[in-house]
């Protein structure tokens, strides 16, 4: 069922919180009493917003820095995107409103605003799937320390005359093209190892140990190039199963961390457990994996991103297309490739793909992967010398 608001905001707003456990929220601005209102009548486990880290916003008045920091004094989690304008706010599973209105007093008391509120399920899963794939460009969240940094900024800035232009600590959304992440795909089973589409994440998931590494034969040539030298710390690395047929299947994603040579080789601990490795022993390994629960058939085809984008799917397709290059076929970019690059508009169309997907089937418990080998030395040690 839909419902118009266009006045009342606070009073429909305190009465969708009601019997909420999540509260997700996306809001440009933010001023402290409409977040003293949510801070004192909500009830559940979590808050999460989406909103802007300009500074200049803050400095202006325009936004709240003491309301964003309630929020984060009181456990709720915020992110930061550039250029963000959508207002939507989610409770649980049950509601959602989209509107014009900030969550602002001007928003909620002030302007003539608009907006309507949902129950229908799929409006609920799309903005589910929207929030999801702004809140995933970071896996950081806002600490104090940035606050309270921000705020030296904001005040040494007051005292020159001419105020100068702040900076804005926002992520820049993939839809821009201009992300300052890297995306890859990397491909697992090779042209006569491909698996059945009723093959489930799962049992990949036990063969490659991809929950901690992405392994890389280290040899030039036909499936290797060498040391995997491309990778950043912090680049989002997506896993492809190889299928019957032809087919690439998404079963996973995870945070790489850029290839050490003296730490990204297979140990002999490493193979013993998995003795494949002696043959496939360079790693990429990754942090904060996700596999969506389900067989290979169930999950993300890159056929349908190539479909859907063409020439956009890959930075080498994109090349050729503004050199003029004619014909263009991005399956061609896949020939005994161990992994690809692609664009940030790809990665944009993936990963709601991709949560689409995990509404559906979920993702493999944390149980069933901190049940399996974890590599030596394991992702926890690095990180935390690191």
């Amino acid at each position: 069922m839909n419902e118009i608001i266009h006045k009342n905001w606070l009073t429909k707003f305190l009465s969708e919180l009601n019997n909420t456990e999540k509260v997700y929220i996306v809001s440009p601005f933010i001023s402290r009493n409409i977040v003293v209102h949510l801070l004192n009548n909500f009830r559940g486990k979590e808050i999460r917003i989406i909103t802007r880290f300009n500074l200049n916003d803050f400095r202006s008045g325009v936004s709240s820095l003491s309301a964003i920091e309630d929020l984060v004094t009181r456990n709720a989690k915020l992110k930061g995107v550039k250029n963000l304008h959508s207002k939507v706010y989610l409770f649980d599973n049950k509601s959602t409103i989209i509107t014009s209105a900030n969550f602002t007093s001007g928003g909620f008391f002030s302007n003539y605003e608009f907006g309507i509120k949902s129950t229908e399920r799929e409006t609920i899963e799309q903005c589910l799937v929207y929030f999801d794939s702004l809140w995933n460009l970071d896996s950081q969240t806002l600490t104090l320390y940035e606050i309270n940094s921000w705020k030296s900024i904001i005040e040494n800035s007051k005292q020159t005359p001419a105020l100068p232009i702040l900076p804005d600590y926002g992520l820049v959304p993939s839809l821009l093209g201009t992300s300052n992440k890297q995306y890859f795909i990397k491909f697992f089973g090779k042209a006569d190892n491909r698996e059945d589409v009723n093959y489930e994440s799962k049992e990949e998931i036990e063969r490659a140990h991809c929950h901690w590494a992405l392994t890389f034969s280290g040899r030039r040539g036909r499936y290797g190039n060498g040391r995997p030298r491309k990778y950043n710390d912090g680049d989002v690395v997506y896993m492809a199963r190889m299928l019957k047929g032809g087919a690439y299947a998404i079963f996973g994603k995870g945070i790489a961390l850029r290839h050490k040579d003296d730490r990204d080789i297979a140990s002999p601990e490493d193979i013993i457990h998995v003795p494949w490795k002696k043959e496939w022993p360079v790693y990429i390994r990754v942090r904060d994996t996700q596999f969506i629960d389900a067989e290979m058939g169930n999950c993300p085809q890159l056929s349908d991103l190539m479909n859907e984008l063409d020439y956009d799917s890959f930075p080498t397709t994109q090349k050729r297309f503004d050199e003029g290059l004619e014909p263009i076929n991005p399956r061609d970019s896949l020939r005994q490739q161990a992994d690809i690059r692609i664009t940030d508009i790809a990665a944009e169309w993936l990963e709601n793909k991709f949560q689409e997907t995990v509404k559906t089937y979920g993702l493999v418990s944390q149980k069933f992967l901190d049940g399996l080998y974890q590599g030596t030395p394991s992702i926890e040690e690095i990180l935390k010398n690191e």
